[in-house]
């Protein structure tokens, strides 16, 4: 199979992950294009943040395009090219290598997303699109079949996303249903009673999360931003690797406990 295109490999996951049916905090979809449109694309390098330690992975993996959730432009932040922004736009434009980047669309995918893709990895079953936020889902709710004990919660957390992740055990003894929002979501632990979960799950935990879990009778776990957003850029890896064979595509991981 012949290369693809930088544009091409845009309209592909535009397709897939469906941008522009949502607000965001920031632009989707190719944010630096280092090449023109028409430049073939050999190698993708897939990740979470578009930090410089991950550019330079790319840039060291000879990557023609990186593909991440969190991307460089964010409503609010500077967009002058100085300091962090212009270093990175710098080092992607001299290398080469071409930036995609999809935030929202990617957390609440009902195949690739961030909060499935993390449910599936604790265990959970069916999951379904849930916890609505600017015009489409940001995560999902999902079934233990049979019920897990809470312990058992805590310890798929450490072993499978972080030994430094957060868990409040205040809900029923046995964990039927879960809730799960990746990244900075504390706030969404009240769709989750609401929705009648037994426990919930995110990235960050709030100050309050602790009376909120105990009062109103709820299991909630903050496992870490980056770590619980692992789980969807992986996936979309997977995902790229079948839907374009003639693709290299890898996943790369820069690690941050936050």
């Amino acid at each position: 199979m012949p290369p693809i295109s930088l544009d091409s490999l845009r309209a592909h996951l535009d397709a897939l992950l469906d941008p522009e049916r949502r607000d965001d905090y920031g632009p989707n979809g190719l944010q630096v294009a280092a090449t023109e449109l028409d430049a073939p694309i050999e190698r993708v390098v897939v990740g979470v943040t578009a930090n410089l330690e991950l550019i330079d992975a790319a840039v060291a993996a000879r990557a023609d395009a990186l593909v991440v959730h969190h991307g460089l432009y964010w409503h609010g932040a500077p967009y002058t090219l100085t300091g962090p922004l212009g270093r990175r736009v710098r080092r992607l434009m001299a290398s080469g290598v071409s930036l995609l980047a999809y935030h929202l669309p990617l957390d609440g995918h009902p195949e690739v997303g961030n909060a499935v893709a993390l449910a599936r990895a604790l265990g959970a079953v069916d999951p379904a699109p849930s916890f609505p936020y600017k015009g489409g889902a940001t995560g999902c709710v999902a079934r233990f079949d049979p019920p897990i004990a809470p312990e058992t919660l805590a310890e798929r957390l450490h072993a499978t996303v972080s030994d430094r992740a957060l868990v409040f055990p205040h809900g029923p003894a046995a964990i039927a249903t879960v809730g799960v929002v990746t990244g900075g979501a504390p706030r969404s632990v009240r769709e989750a009673i609401d929705q009648g979960l037994d426990a919930f799950i995110t990235g960050e935990a709030g100050e309050y999360s602790l009376a909120t879990a105990r009062e109103e009778g709820i299991h909630f776990a903050a496992a870490g931003h980056h770590r619980t957003e692992r789980f969807g850029p992986a996936a979309l890896a997977e995902r790229l690797a079948a839907d374009l064979p003639g693709l290299d595509v890898r996943f790369i991981d820069i690690d941050n406990p936050a």
